[in-house]
């Protein structure tokens, strides 16, 4: 059945299923995850850096506005967030949204990610993405291509996105808020049958 277990059980339901890798979960998030995402994100330099959303200094209640938001949302048509976990506990999120997020590739879905850094260096990453990846393919039966956008000085992200199949095919300008400045980032896609070439060979 590939990575995700049940998949072709979802087609285009509003609810996100569970996808199971060899090492982890990806599930719904739930409002009480807020004080994983503060402590593995919002609080950490490091991570925020790398993110244009993130508030920094992080606001209280921001984790809490988030996951409130995400709750709300539409996985297919709106963004599809899941909660990747290890052993049950909360390490990272890896998000599909939904076309139109990226200006420069607005017919393609978007790739976004983070992890929390003591799990950097094991390739959850990766695992992680290969599995949104295939439910965003089948849940935007249409496309294409999956499309990513990344700073350009990640050179981790990048190489992540590079062993996934993307390949950089523009460049756009983003502003940061936790660096307070505009990030030159790399614009990357990975066309569909890639992915399954690549699937197929892991």
């Amino acid at each position: 059945m590939g990575l995700v277990e049940g998949l072709g059980e979802i087609g285009m339901s509003a609810r996100l299923p569970t996808l199971t890798t060899r090492r982890l979960v990806l599930r719904s998030l739930e409002l009480g995850d807020a004080a994983a995402v503060e402590n593995l994100a919002g609080r950490d330099f490091e991570i925020a850096r790398w993110m244009t959303s993130f508030s920094w200094p992080y606001q209280a209640g921001a984790a809490e506005a988030f996951l409130e938001a995400n709750a709300a949302a539409d996985p297919v048509a709106d963004e599809a967030a899941f909660g990747v976990t290890l052993g049950g506990v909360l390490i990272g999120v890896v998000a599909i949204e939904a076309p139109g997020d990226l200006e420069e590739q607005p017919d393609c879905p978007t790739l976004g990610y983070w992890f929390g850094r003591p799990f950097h260096g094991f390739g959850y990453a990766r695992e992680a993405a290969m599995a949104a990846l295939e439910w965003g393919f089948e849940a935007h039966g249409g496309c294409p291509a999956i499309a990513a956008r990344v700073f350009e000085e990640n050179k981790r992200s990048r190489a992540v996105l590079r062993k996934l199949g993307f390949r950089a095919v523009g460049k756009t300008v983003r502003y940061a808020k936790p660096l307070d400045r505009k990030i030159d980032n790399i614009v990357m896609r990975l066309e569909r049958g890639d992915f399954e070439t690549g699937r197929k060979a892991a």
